[in-house]
């Protein structure tokens, strides 16, 4: 069966994201760069997903890939590699023609690399490699100018310098033994997730990427969740107590991150910023449930990562889809009225927002109930505080879709295309996972199942919901 054969698929996706990024350089000046971009991370997906299957369909815990064996995956970080590519797809696919200009695809290229690298790494130095590669395509501005490049670049860097600060401590606290350095290093490593997570008080890094510059690639830098990827990595090992207490700390830290973004949502008008408020808050839900301790809410909460994902790229995309159509989207005056003119990208505007918050007969209803549920048993008040938070968003997301698409369309815009091809069969296939994942529960749950007995749970098995 091909989930029996033993071939380097990790270390083949890697090799084809780096020489696709080597073609796609500005240098070659292509004529399709974008399609030679689509067809290399094709291909990485189907490697990536060949190496999840392989963990999935049997009793083996770890692939190992056989070419380079620093290289690894789980059944935890296997199904967000093969979603986090799927989505780098359909951001290649639905970015604008002047979005993927001179060195964007290049860029856009490297990060999935480095977040490859980090999601694949067997040990912390290509982890930590991975990371500082992430960093590359912001630091040297390959995605062109744009206001918030100085900060993006910053925190990006104050990140990485934490993570690797955080693994010199770790080797010094095995060498030594002393209690003194592992509790150093569990500060810096949180501190990194704190930062590259974007949660309370360092969130405005990421508010402010949302804000200006380049929409898309900020999104895939965004829907990395990183952040999440450590804490679960952190939550499957053996860890001191007072490591555990730490992390209990940050799940509070990520409810009152999802509290204040949703509630300063209340008072914005510009499109960006509210939307870059609600996904910094419905992805701050993440980490909740990861924390939670318990098979509900560890479940609810990689659903949930798998629902940000896709449901953000689907808001993002068309929100910069349409600003390159509108000049008023930027910072409109007054209700648009869009739906007149683009019915088609409303709806998919809608059902990906709504999605986000929980929509019933969607994915993230299933995601959002089982999260809450085992949140809740974790800690009652964190549990209603994050069901406040969800009205919250939910009310900010209409109020953004009222303002884009209904009301009466202004006079100076005379004819805008609705979703092109390129655009609509990308967005279809978005919002078809988001609805067949709530109509058919079992399959993501069953995809996830493993991935949560490898987590240490403090509390019984809650119920197997679907």
């Amino acid at each position: 069966m091909f989930s029996d054969l033993s071939l380097p698929f990790l270390s083949s996706g890697l090799l084809l994201l780096i020489i696709g990024a080597i073609i796609c350089a500005p240098c070659f000046q292509l004529r399709s760069p974008r399609r030679i971009a689509l067809g290399f991370l094709g291909l990485a997906l189907l490697l990536f997903l060949a190496a999840f299957l392989k963990i999935h369909s049997q009793e083996e815990k770890i692939y190992l890939d056989p070419l380079l064996p620093w290289l690894e995956t789980d059944a935890v970080d296997g199904l967000p590699l093969v979603v986090f590519t799927l989505v780098a797809i359909l951001s290649v696919c639905l970015a604008p023609r002047r979005d993927v200009r001179d060195s964007s695809l290049l860029g856009i290229l490297v990060l999935v690399a480095g977040t490859t690298l980090i999601y694949t790494s067997a040990h912390w130095v290509t982890l930590n490699l991975g990371w500082w590669l992430t960093c590359l395509p912001f630091v040297t501005g390959m995605f062109g100018p744009s206001e918030d490049r100085k900060h993006t670049s910053i925190a990006l860097i104050a990140s990485a310098v934490m993570l690797t600060i955080a693994t010199v401590l770790l080797h010094a606290s095995q060498v030594s033994s002393l209690s003194t350095i592992s509790h150093a290093s569990l500060v810096f490593f949180l501190l990194a997730v704190v930062m590259r997570k974007g949660l309370f008080p360092l969130h405005s890094w990421t508010l402010r990427a949302f804000e200006s510059g380049p929409l898309l690639p900020k999104s895939l830098l965004f829907n990395s969740h990183l952040g999440a990827l450590l804490v679960a990595r952190a939550e499957t090992s053996h860890l001191p107590e007072f490591a555990h207490q730490a992390l209990y700390g940050l799940s509070l830290l990520a409810l009152v991150t999802a509290l204040i973004t949703s509630l300063r949502g209340l008072t914005e008008k510009k499109p960006r910023r509210l939307m870059g408020l609600v996904c910094i808050s419905q992805a701050s839900f993440i980490l909740s449930g990861l924390l939670a301790s318990n098979s509900a809410g560890i479940m609810g909460g990689m659903l949930h990562w798998t629902v940000v994902a896709l449901a953000s790229t689907g808001l993002i995309a068309v929100v910069r889809i349409l600003e390159v159509r509108v000049i008023d989207v930027a910072d409109p005056t007054a209700h648009l009225g869009l739906a007149v003119r683009a019915p088609r990208l409303a709806t998919f505007f809608l059902l990906s927002g709504l999605a986000l918050v929980g929509l019933p007969g969607t994915l993230g209803y299933c995601a959002e109930d089982l999260l809450f549920h085992g949140v809740q048993d974790h800690h009652p008040v964190m549990g209603v505080f994050l069901l406040i938070a969800t009205a919250l968003n939910a009310i900010n997301l209409m109020r953004l879709y009222s303002v884009l698409f209904l009301g009466v369309l202004p006079k100076n815009v005379i004819e805008i295309p609705d979703a092109l091809p390129r655009e609509r069969w990308p967005l279809t296939l978005l919002v078809m996972i988001l609805i067949a994942g709530g109509l058919y529960p079992s399959l993501p749950i069953s995809l996830r199942a493993k991935a949560v007995k490898t987590f240490h749970l403090s509390s019984p098995d809650a119920s197997h919901h679907e």
